[in-house]
């Protein structure tokens, strides 16, 4: 057993037997007698969620991996090519394939008793789309040994410090499937065009390409790539535009809201203000009629007491006619 075996038997378990399956590798290593080997198993990282569920397609589901990295060579040679018409057709079939990739890793994962989170897939898609964007990260993922996720953009290379285990010289680019990947390509291309380039019996060997002629087929590439991010950036801009129009068309209707809101509150503070004063005067008016109905109430009283008493003389004098009658 050596590193790469240990490694290889490590990263194909679930992520709850790492530690114990681990410390059995190193257990077997210093059985063996060496130390060396026990030391850098011992040494091993545990992979993080999203590159254990990529690990677990490569051991058990390896016709995954193959897809994406198949599809990847696909989009990667159309755009150095500057087949724009097919690079537009795969870009639109990326997003499919990566949760195609994505679903496959979700399932497998709890197949095994280990479902991944939210953050996890979004980790094993991230990584999946670096590597149909980068020959060195498709390989990566090819491996069954990756460490962590891995992040590109398409146009640098994507950084693989510290992202596969016991790595070694044969995990690189140059270990990647190209088998049927020229025929899909030349499918494309017209009837005419296919017979102008099929060689015949009598066509000779062709010469190898002068260096001016390789300068000129990279500044094509080169140009080719930067018209397909150009396109891109296009697009995205076209997309952040109108999505900036309806944000501020929505702005706008937000804004006409808080003017009418503010007209109408403007205009209710105006009546209240005008009923305060009309409710003030009312107050006034009804403390003056109180004042004199208190008053004329008083002066119905006294006037009461008045015409008794005239009563109670004007009975008194009746008498005393009839007394003298």
């Amino acid at each position: 057993m050596d590193l790469r075996d240990a490694a290889n038997e490590l990263y194909a378990v679930t992520p709850r037997e790492f530690t114990a399956e681990r410390a059995a590798l190193v257990r077997k290593a210093k059985d063996g007698g060496n130390k060396d080997l026990a030391k850098d198993v011992a040494g091993l990282p545990k992979p993080a969620a999203g590159a254990w569920a990529i690990n677990m397609l490569a051991v058990h589901k390896p016709e995954v991996i193959d897809g994406v990295v198949r599809f990847g060579v696909s989009l990667r040679s159309a755009q150095e090519e500057g087949d724009a018409e097919a690079f537009r057709e795969l870009g639109q079939q990326r997003q499919s394939q990566l949760s195609s990739a994505v679903h496959a890793a979700k399932d497998l994962a709890s197949e095994v008793g280990a479902p991944l989170s939210a953050a996890a897939a979004s980790d094993v898609e991230q990584t999946f789309r670096a590597a149909m964007a980068d020959a060195g990260a498709a390989a990566a993922v090819r491996t069954g040994r990756l460490v962590r996720g891995l992040s590109g953009s398409g146009f640098e290379a994507v950084d693989l410090t510290g992202a596969i285990a016991a790595a070694g010289p044969d995990d690189d680019a140059g270990q990647l499937p190209t088998e049927g990947i020229t025929a899909t390509r030349t499918s494309r291309k017209e009837p005419a065009q296919s017979a102008k380039t099929t060689k015949t019996s009598d066509d000779k060997p062709s010469k190898k390409k002068a260096p001016k002629d390789e300068a000129t087929s990279l500044a094509d590439r080169r140009a080719a790539k930067q018209q397909a991010a150009l396109e891109e950036a296009r697009r995205e801009f076209e997309a952040a535009d109108e999505a900036a129009k309806e944000a501020e068309s929505a702005a706008s209707q937000a804004w006409e809201t808080v003017n009418e809101l503010a007209d109408r509150r403007t205009n209710l503070k105006s009546e209240i203000e005008e009923l305060k004063k009309r409710l003030a005067s009312l107050e006034a008016e009804l403390i003056g009629i109180t004042r004199d109905a208190e008053s004329a109430e008083a002066d119905k009283k006294r006037a009461v007491r008045a015409a008794t008493q005239q009563r109670r003389a004007a009975d008194q004098a009746q008498r005393r006619v009839d007394r003298l009658g």
